[in-house]
């Protein structure tokens, strides 16, 4: 069964005091076959592997470096479409600073550009982590683009380049691309956004755990038809 996405507007326009007594309501909408499917490489998982507590600080926070991921949005005809995204592990956020945090080295604090990685056994919360696109090698259709954003969870509207490649939890923040140049969303069948994540966990006097832990971040992408 072919996929139908129908989006539907509603405005009513009431008439001045001066003019006649009528209201019209319009319904507008497009019906399309079209549809996206958003794939990570290595099934979604970033894997710091085995992390050895003795090699860790017991006083400052440990910077555990970078991991690449690939985000690719496939569509069955050319589309315009954003991405965003969610943090499901949002209260174990631990407030740490993360250094070299996006595309430009930059740190990192705010609540909502890190994500949180679970708690331990005694509720202590083990880091957090940014993940940002890496904005020099964003493709559409096998093509260089431009990335490109609008804070839609403050009621954006104007599309702006990324420089920094940062990204937003809460569905904050909307991610597409455009023709290198332009802000103007590029409607495309393939579209790929090299991630990078990088994590920060606490000192080991904070964690204080004996037992092997798991790092447990997990974020939710969605699509957004435009």
């Amino acid at each position: 069964m072919k996929k139908i996405l129908l989006a539907t507007a509603l405005s009513l326009c009431v008439s001045s005091a001066f003019a006649a007594e009528t209201a019209v309501l319009k319904v507008t909408g497009t019906l399309t076959n079209s549809a996206c499917t958003p794939e990570l490489s290595n099934g979604g998982v970033v894997d710091y592997g085995k992390i050895n507590l003795g090699s860790l600080s017991s006083t400052a926070v440990n910077q555990l470096g970078h991991k690449n991921i690939d985000l690719t949005i496939n569509c069955t005809a050319a589309t315009k479409v954003s991405w965003n995204m969610i943090d499901d592990r949002a209260d174990s956020r631990a407030g740490i600073s993360v250094a070299d945090g996006d595309a430009v080295g930059g740190s990192l604090t705010s609540g909502s550009q890190i994500y949180g990685l679970g708690l331990t056994a005694g509720s202590a919360k083990i880091g957090n982590y940014s993940m940002f696109v890496n904005v020099d090698s964003v493709t559409a259709d096998g093509n260089s683009v431009d990335p490109i954003y609008v804070q839609t969870g403050a009621g954006g509207t104007n599309w702006v380049k990324s420089t920094n490649g940062l990204t937003q939890g809460e569905n904050y923040r909307d991610f597409t691309v455009a023709t290198t140049g332009t802000t103007d969303p590029l409607a495309f069948q393939t579209a790929t956004f090299p991630l990078t994540t990088s994590l920060a966990i606490q000192d080991t006097t904070t964690l204080a755990i004996t037992d092997d832990t798991k790092l447990d971040g997990q974020l939710t992408i969605s699509l957004r038809y435009l």
